[in-house]
């Protein structure tokens, strides 16, 4: 042990399991200590052989480490620890789940518990074991607000159910395992005691929660200008600059854009209008929108008068037969 710590902080880095338990002014004296009482608890684990079953010290120290220092190291290696939770191969340790209530421990756990404990609910809900429900792990899900998607814990509260409906009905392992899956199905979490400045993770909307649509209140947009003052295409500060002009606007509007700087379009539309001018160009070139912003139906065009191309033919059709008169005559 180092000769560094001071004798109170050696005592609860020596006895891990009291500390991670006990109140909350040992575990912050321990965080204060800094390095060396950080590799006092790491020396928990450094000292044990691999194969040896995880004591509750042990435990706890990975639990203190990951919660007063950041140290997730020794926490994930208990995580793959064999499980002594019946149908559960994948789930960590018991002794480590019941360790979900240690102050301030949550926001650490959650994040390296989150997968082995799915993992082992599904390997339950697979092949279960009516008789020994989890009910440990179910808890440290609930407890951790650990997410699911919708894709585990309904899946296996319906098998459990199923159970209860049948061949044990009454009882009260298989009711409260049920429970506790509803509760975390529902994102309950049960925050408990919390370490000074730990930030636990937030726990998951309900189901019913859907975010705002896009263009509503609250979705990062502006909500929509609906004052009578200012109807679309009338604001008093016109368009954006470089955007093109309200379709329908009339002539001469004041702070009309620019329109039309840049490569010229493609010649389109009646004789006599620019190119690339629609009928509510602006500038004053085509005739003035009509109700509603739609341009006002064009008058039919008048039918010309053929009277002088008839003369005209008439006289040259008397020519020609005057002139084949003149020809019988002569010859």
């Amino acid at each position: 042990m180092d000769p560094e710590l001071d004798p109170k902080v050696r005592h609860a880095v020596e006895h891990p399991a009291e500390t991670a338990r006990g109140p909350e002014e040992p575990q912050l004296r321990v965080r204060v200590a800094g390095e060396p009482a950080r590799r006092a608890l790491g020396a928990h684990w450094a000292d044990a052989p691999e194969d040896s079953a995880p004591d509750d010290d042990r435990l706890a120290a990975a639990v203190l480490l990951a919660t007063l220092f950041g140290d997730t190291f020794w926490l994930e290696r208990a995580a793959k620890l064999t499980s002594d939770v019946p149908g559960c191969p994948s789930a960590p340790p018991s002794g480590l789940l019941e360790l979900t209530r240690v102050p301030g421990a949550r926001a650490a756990m959650a994040r390296v518990l989150e997968r082995p404990v799915l993992t082992g609910l599904l390997e339950w809900g697979t092949n279960p074991v009516p008789e020994q429900p989890p009910l440990t792990v179910a808890r440290a899900a609930r407890d951790l607000g650990i997410p699911d998607d919708g894709r585990v814990y309904r899946v296996v509260r319906r098998r459990a159910e199923r159970f209860l409906a049948r061949e044990h009905d009454g009882s009260e392992s298989l009711e409260q395992f049920v429970t506790l899956l509803t509760q975390a199905e529902k994102g309950h979490r049960e925050d408990g005691p919390v370490l000074t400045g730990e930030t636990l993770p937030p726990a998951p909307p309900p189901p019913s929660a859907t975010p705002p649509a896009a263009g509503t209140p609250g979705a990062g947009t502006p909500p929509p200008d609906t004052s009578p003052q200012a109807p679309p295409y009338t604001s008093s500060q016109g368009p954006a600059p470089g955007a093109p002009p309200p379709y329908g606007s009339p002539q001469g509007a004041p702070d009309a854009p620019a329109w039309g700087e840049g490569p010229p379009a493609s010649p389109s539309g009646p004789p006599g209008q620019e190119p690339g001018r629609g009928p509510a160009w602006p500038g004053g070139q085509g005739p003035a929108a009509g109700p509603g912003g739609w341009p006002p139906p064009r008058p039919p065009e008048e039918e010309e008068d053929d009277t002088d191309n008839l003369k005209a033919w008439g006289i040259v059709f008397l020519v020609i037969v005057g002139v084949i008169a003149a020809l019988v005559l002569v010859l």
